[in-house]
């Protein structure tokens, strides 16, 4: 009797795992880094991609998706194999309710929901080591003691949605750049502190834009062209 049971039970389990449910994934079509820890946020007036993942439900592609959007059936986007979406946000962002429901026949199989709010876009900024390159594992954050005469430092916007950017690095001393990468020098042995400050936008989409600052110590560093 005991085999029988474990038998039938080993049976059945299959039939529980293949309860009828879809869950709903999503990215946004925009930049992180390499070696980011994390997925690509969606951003304000970015594009988002969603993808339907249904289970028990049988073959994804003949199944019928309705793709609802704030309460708005999606029509032009639904229908038989229809199970990812993608769309773009207006400059006018704010929290989009995205419900999906399969439907077989005049019922719905499965179905579920999910609220996504557009992030708004942020920077990264990495110092560019003449040994190592780019020192992803630690991003440059409040204060930077200067480890040598001359360090290079490297913007990453973040979520971002197109290569259309510019870029602007600003010291206290009056310093400019418009360039991705930036290369400071010390002050020939002295010590002391500058503000430098960036500002990353896109040329075309209005609500893209990210500023950042930082504080850079020197201290009795050798320099013979000195630029901060």
């Amino acid at each position: 009797m005991k085999f029988f049971v474990i038998l039938s039970l080993l049976f059945l389990t299959p039939i529980f795992l293949r309860a009828q449910s879809v869950d709903i994934l999503w990215q946004g079509e925009t930049y992180t880094p390499p070696f980011y820890l994390g997925k690509s946020l969606w951003s304000k007036e970015s594009t988002i991609t969603l993808v339907a993942m249904p289970t028990g439900l049988g073959s994804a592609s003949n199944l019928n998706y309705r793709w609802i959007r704030n309460g708005t059936v999606l029509g032009n986007a639904s229908g038989i194999g229809r199970s990812s979406i993608s769309y773009t946000d207006s400059i006018l962002s704010r929290p989009q309710e995205i419900r999906l429901e399969i439907v077989s026949g005049q019922n719905v199989a499965a179905s579920n929901s999910i609220i996504i709010v557009p992030k708004a876009p942020s920077l990264l900024i990495f110092e560019d080591n003449p040994l190592y390159g780019f020192m992803f594992h630690e991003a440059v954050r409040q204060t930077y003691n200067f480890p040598r005469a001359e360090v290079t430092f490297g913007a990453f916007p973040l979520f971002f949605s197109n290569s259309n950017l510019e870029y602007n690095w600003t010291t206290n001393s009056g310093e400019t750049s418009k360039t991705r990468m930036v290369t400071y020098r010390a002050p020939a042995d002295t010590e002391g502190e500058a503000t430098v400050s960036l500002r990353v936008r896109s040329s075309k989409l209005v609500t893209q834009d990210a500023h950042s600052n930082f504080n850079i110590n020197f201290k009795n560093v050798s320099s013979v062209n000195p630029s901060l």
